[in-house]
């Protein structure tokens, strides 16, 4: 059977995840809960969750909507799933919503079949504006019809009472930056039909729109991290600009969607009871202890802060106002670029000087609780020329064995992590890209 990939996930654990199930059924053979303590977009607990009840935990919410979606679906029939698309299109509150934005959508298009011929500056200018819920005057580098057009934008999304509302979160704060205005609109359409289509049913439906956002979005890598930059560092337009926006934003949202509702309907559910739960990973572990009989845990283990790369889709779930982050060039202070959210969350195992505590930490909780723990980890060896992690496997192993009675570590041949699209990250690969740290009870 296929692996599901909800989004594009880097470190996603699918090639992993036959391996990860075999040490956790070696260490718990009694077939009990596992508790995913890093559960990402949930791979390895929808391939365990074949054969015992799981639970997922992480500290995003954009993880608990996919892990629920993934391990307990909603079954649409293909007319419920016409009819959700077509309110989601053509509802009035949808039309209403993509009228506010024709202006912008009628220019962006405008701009995009300009540049195909050649005229590139306005579809340069708009890539490099803020969207239109950020009004910062050292970001205010938009064309003066831009501008304009910006102004009538947010008049009648505040006349139309979408100003500052849940119905707008990505039009506003991503429109024209990562999707198109009309993707944007489309998608907040999405994540309406989401939030009013009852409790069984939410998860599944916001899951689908969270699945077209991450193929919509126009980025390289298909990740949230930074917004397309149409100039290169020496300030020239790039040559394929409007090749990659014309392709990124041609694509349709309400076809994905279709397409995305069918791909979940059919996934097949966890056994048992399948919990998804949003949450830290020492919460998790106190309160869900009880009811598991082994662990598994895969954090992060380089600088890099996943946070940076899904912040788009977890205020996509939240469908709230955040403060965006600010970043300081030059002594001056403007909105990070990314759009990053100022609440984005910080993994301490992503920091140098907090990452030995909170593997200690969760060695430590995992242990008071007498749980076996199956701990994911990519190696780094001083001077072997990967991409460094925050912490050495010898460090790691070293703070297994002063909690375990017996650690145990098992090597993963033939396959590697994706890599990012930073040249200076495409470092040496290793024969094995992973190794499962095994602590027996």
């Amino acid at each position: 059977m296929s692996a599901f990939r909800p989004i594009y996930y880097l470190g996603c654990k699918n090639d992993f995840a036959q391996a990860i199930k075999a040490a956790v059924d070696e260490l718990d053979p009694n077939g009990g809960r596992l508790g995913d303590l890093f559960a990402g977009t949930g791979a390895v607990a929808a391939l365990i969750g074949r054969e015992r009840d799981v639970t997922t935990i992480d500290i995003q919410e954009y993880s608990r909507v996919l892990c629920s979606a993934v391990l307990r679906p909603a079954r649409f029939t293909a007319r419920e799933i016409a009819a959700t698309v077509d309110t989601a299109s053509n509802s009035g509150a949808s039309k209403l919503l993509r009228w506010c934005l024709e202006p912008l959508i009628t220019y962006e298009q405008e701009c995009i079949v300009d540049a195909s011929s050649g005229d590139v500056d306005a579809l340069v200018a708009l890539l490099e504006a803020p969207p239109i819920a950020v009004r910062e005057a050292e970001r205010s580098n938009a064309s003066s019809q831009l501008q304009d057009l910006s102004g009538r934008v947010i008049s009648r999304l505040k006349q139309n009472d979408f100003w500052g509302s849940s119905d707008s979160t990505v039009s506003r704060l991503f429109g024209g930056v990562y999707f198109s205005y009309e993707q944007a609109a489309q998608l907040d359409a999405m994540l309406t039909v989401a939030a009013t289509g009852g409790e069984r049913n939410r998860d599944t439906l916001l899951a689908a729109a969270l699945s077209c956002a991450s193929v919509l979005v126009n980025t390289v890598g298909k990740q949230f991290a930074q917004p397309l930059r149409p100039r290169n560092k020496s300030g020239q337009v790039k040559a394929d600009v409007a090749r990659v926006v014309q392709r990124d934003r041609a694509m349709s949202a309400p076809k994905l969607y279709e397409l995305w509702l069918r791909k979940y309907s059919a996934v097949v559910p966890a056994v048992g009871n399948p919990i998804a739960i949003r949450g830290d990973f020492l919460d998790g572990i106190a309160q869900q202890a009880s009811s598991c009989s082994i662990l598994y845990a895969d954090p992060p283990y380089t600088r890099d802060h996943y946070s940076r790369f899904y912040h788009v889709l977890e205020t996509m779930c939240l469908r709230d106002n955040p403060p965006f982050a600010q970043s300081v060039k030059r002594g001056i202070s403007s909105v990070s670029r990314g759009l990053y959210r100022e609440d984005r969350h910080q993994s301490d195992f992503c920091i140098r000087s907090a990452a030995p505590g909170a593997f200690n930490s969760l060695f430590k909780a995992a242990r008071a609780h007498d749980l076996p723990l199956v701990l994911s980890y990519s190696p780094h060896e001083s001077g072997d020329g990967t991409h460094p992690r925050v912490v050495a496997t010898e460090q790691i192993l070293e703070i297994a064995n002063h909690h375990y009675p017996k650690v145990e570590v098992a090597t993963i041949f033939g396959s590697t992590h994706n890599i990012l699209n930073r040249t200076e990250l495409k470092l040496k690969l290793r024969d094995h890209a992973e190794i499962l740290v095994k602590c027996h009870r």
